[in-house]
């Protein structure tokens, strides 16, 4: 599964920075797939194959049913914490997510941050974690684990993940591949020429031998009946090869036989051919001549034609230029008729105002209004008027009397003179 082999064999007690047993496994790496400590320590061999490296082990802890599901997170895709996301904040937020569930999966709680607290926080607080738990992440800063993609979020998932398996025992060996199977019954003719020599060498090493043993049995059946069958199974004993389109043999006997086929029909192709070539150029120079004969017959046809084509482009390009003065007027008309519709409008606005008799009757009330209170300031005029005439009145009368005492005494005054 990875590039790693693991003995069977218990660790020794020693352990390393990452508090890992370095003793007791015997550990192969390739350089191509797994971490080296140093290189990532120094942010060195961190690919898009250290993404699938993370994603595999993912798989062996079922993160999509322990960590996916339950947190309504997608499963990752191969390069997620390689390349920047569209969605910085979502990609920030699934590595935090991700820490802290492997990090609860060693047996130590830190909550995962939400997806609107500070990042620059939240990595410090990742480093300080990993601090205490001795990893080294000394080359590694708040500012790497802030994009959310890059050198440093693959480096701290691989430690996390790497920790997580070893603490739940898990052991990988070298891959088993299977042995490669070769088909034992191979053709005679295919056998390349140094087996052939080895079987008649072969062949010959047996013949000695049995000349040198002990007497051969002699056959009890009739030589001529054997003849007979022999002659009757060796058709039948011919190996038939499969038409294999694969095999160059195969295809070095089919265009052999396609250019037999060929040498021995061309002969007769090439002369139906050239008799087939003969008939049709006489075909063609009768069409010729039937050709120029017609041109000849119908050449009056022919002018018209031409004439009649020139007026009708004529008649053409005129049809085209009235349309375009039709198009205009057209246009014109509705203005026009845009202008009228609105005047209509107007018009009968104004005639349904000059019908309403309304307002006339609001006049006639007002007017009947005004009638009566003019009759009533005339009687209230004339109240006054017959006032001021009897108050004049009156003032008349009194002065008329206090006129005449005044006169009365005067004459009394003059007559005691007077006496």
């Amino acid at each position: 599964f990875f590039p790693l082999s693991m003995a069977d064999e218990e660790p020794t007690g020693e352990t390393g920075e990452l508090g890992m047993p370095t003793g007791g496994f015997d550990v192969a790496v390739e350089p191509s797939r797994l971490l080296n400590t140093q290189q990532v320590a120094a942010l060195l061999g961190i690919d898009d194959s250290s993404m699938e490296d993370v994603i595999d082990k993912l798989k062996i802890l079922d993160y999509e049913a322990n960590f996916c599901l339950p947190q309504t997170f997608r499963p990752l895709t191969r390069t997620f914490f390689s390349r920047a996301h569209p969605n910085s904040a979502e990609q920030f937020f699934t590595f935090t997510s991700l820490v802290s569930w492997l990090l609860k999966l060693m047996g130590h709680h830190w909550p995962a941050p939400t997806q609107w607290d500070d990042s620059n926080a939240s990595s410090t607080s990742i480093i300080s974690e990993l601090k205490a738990l001795q990893f080294p992440v000394k080359e590694i800063g708040p500012t790497k684990l802030r994009l959310g993609y890059g050198d440093g979020v693959l480096y701290v998932l691989n430690i996390l993940l790497d920790k997580v398996l070893l603490n739940q025992n898990w052991q990988f060996k070298s891959p088993e591949w299977p042995m490669d199977r070769y088909d034992e019954e191979m053709d005679m003719n295919d056998a390349p020429e140094d087996s052939r020599e080895n079987i008649e060498v072969e062949s010959d090493v047996e013949e000695d031998v049995v000349e040198e043993g002990e007497e051969l049995i002699a056959p009890s059946a009739n030589p001529e009946e054997w003849r007979m069958e022999a002659e009757r199974v060796t058709p039948l004993l011919k190996l038939k090869r499969r038409n294999d389109f694969k095999d160059w043999r195969s295809h070095l006997d089919w265009i052999q036989s396609l250019l037999k086929t060929v040498d021995k029909t061309f002969p007769d192709v090439k002369t139906h051919l050239a008799k087939l070539v003969a008939d049709l150029m006489k075909a063609i120079e009768l069409i010729q001549k039937r050709e120029q004969s017609l041109m000849e017959q119908f050449h009056e046809q022919t002018e018209d034609f031409r004439n009649r084509k020139k007026d009708f482009s004529e008649v053409t390009e005129r049809q085209k230029v009235s349309s375009e003065n039709v198009n205009n007027l057209s246009n014109e008309l509705n203005l026009v008729t845009e202008t009228l519709e609105t005047m209509k409008a107007e018009i009968s606005s104004k005639e349904s105002a000059m019908q309403d008799t309304s307002s006339l009757g609001k006049i006639k009330d007002a007017m009947a209004k005004i009638k009566h209170e003019i009759k009533e300031m005339e009687l209230r005029i004339g109240v006054l008027q017959h006032t001021v005439l009897h108050s004049n009145l009156r003032h008349a009368n009194g002065s008329m009397k206090a006129k005449g005492a005044q006169e009365n005494d005067s004459g009394d005054e003059f007559g005691e003179h007077s006496l």
